[in-house]
């Protein structure tokens, strides 16, 4: 057995606890041991001793929506007004994309992730093409490869259409789910197929729910820019009847919602929606700077919380994001609604994304028996502590204590 580590400072933040003044947190081989005032844990203490100082020891965060493979296009797409031209740019963009191009990004993507604090990933892939660096880096992940066939009207086992998933790695990584892209990309068939595969295997899923004012036309009435866009993609069904719904209750009418379930985005969720979600369990990813730079909206914060649907954060990827920096939602966040406690936010970011992902009984918050993920952001107390927090952690200020170096 190594030599215990105490950490010292002026803030610890458990999360799943008050945040404790001139706090310590006891490290012994990669795992958590103790967590209190300084004056407690350090009782009898023969160890190693780290004081950091003035500022706040902290959980690594939990990023629940990233598209690694898109990191190669960073600073190749600007912001938009209209989510519509933001996914043309994007579906051109990805198309020019080397298979070179696309492993550096998601290095890079895997490299941001680290600097910015986080210890727990939800990526979300096509191709498979970020498992293998995923398993190399020293983050914890949880890979959902995605599935996409508005045209699978007949389908059987999910291993049918896709080969990845009767794969034995597929089979035996227990952070491998499957995952929908969308509505308006994925037929009722499919969106059972993959709920199927998942449910039999107990792991998450995650889709892409109410990103775009298209989406709501195109159930509300079966045409507009969606249905041009799969008629151009030779994936449109001639005889397709839309349903008629909102996104939750669509979804919720297929029996894909639930607490497994992470819908991402919701910027076009109305209060029934928020409804269905909250008696469903079903968990919604915020990422709210992604949903302002790719012209999305705004998800109705308010209104989930009001309804109590279960939230979680994200970032989505470098084709529709400034950074992968999860600080940066906590921010936008804080700065957007203040009438909520500020380390409401820091809560998302951290034990509801670590449940969300099925992680929470080893990462999220700092307790006894927990991974020794947590870094160490500096405050100079001249200022609301929870804005200088994110604010300082926005500008990647963040520092790793233990472990989880790349």
């Amino acid at each position: 057995m190594g030599e215990m580590t105490a950490h010292l400072s002026r803030w610890v933040l458990p999360v799943s606890a008050p945040p404790i003044r001139d706090g310590a947190v006891l490290v012994d081989e990669g795992q958590i041991r103790a967590v209190g005032p300084a004056s407690e844990v350090l009782k009898g203490f023969q160890g190693s001793l780290r004081d950091h100082g003035t500022g706040a020891i902290l959980p690594g965060l939990v990023n629940c929506h990233t598209h690694l493979e898109f990191s190669a296009l960073a600073g190749k797409i600007m912001p938009q007004l209209r989510w519509e031209d933001w996914l043309e740019m994007n579906l051109a963009a990805s198309a020019s994309l080397s298979p070179r191009d696309k492993e550096a990004g998601i290095l890079r993507g895997l490299a941001d992730l680290h600097r910015y604090g986080t210890a727990l990933v939800g990526d979300i892939s096509n191709t498979g093409d970020s498992l293998a660096h995923l398993a190399a880096s020293p983050l914890e992940y949880r890979l959902f490869y995605e599935c996409l066939g508005f045209n699978l009207l007949d389908l059987g086992p999910l291993e049918e259409a896709f080969p990845f998933f009767a794969t034995s790695q597929a089979r035996d990584d227990l952070n491998i789910s499957a995952a929908a892209h969308a509505p308006y990309s994925v037929s009722p068939a499919l969106f059972r197929a993959v709920s199927q595969w998942n449910s039999c295997r107990r792991r998450p899923q995650a889709v892409h729910l109410g990103e775009s004012a298209a989406e709501l036309d195109f159930l509300a009435r079966g045409d507009g820019f969606f249905k041009d866009l799969l008629q151009t993609r030779g994936r449109w069904v001639p005889d397709f009847t839309p349903p008629g719904m909102t996104p939750a209750a669509y979804l919720q009418s297929l029996g894909f919602l639930g607490p497994d379930t992470l819908a991402v985005h919701g910027t076009r969720l109305d209060a029934g929606d928020c409804r269905v979600l909250a008696r469903s369990r079903t968990w919604v990813i915020l990422c709210p700077r992604a949903n302002t730079f790719t012209g999305g909206g705004s998800p109705p914060v308010a209104e989930l919380l009001q309804a109590g649907v279960s939230l979680a954060l994200g970032t989505d990827s470098l084709a529709g994001n400034y950074d992968l920096n999860l600080f940066g939602e906590m921010l936008w966040l804080y700065r957007h609604y203040p009438q909520y406690p500020g380390d409401l936010w820091l809560y998302l970011g951290t034990l509801q994304g670590a449940q969300a992902l099925h992680r929470h009984q080893d990462l999220g918050s700092l307790e006894p028996g927990k991974k020794a993920a947590l870094g160490f952001i500096p405050l100079s107390g001249r200022q609301d502590f929870w804005e200088e927090l994110y604010l300082n952690g926005a500008a990647g200020e963040w520092q790793w204590l233990d472990g989880f170096s790349l």
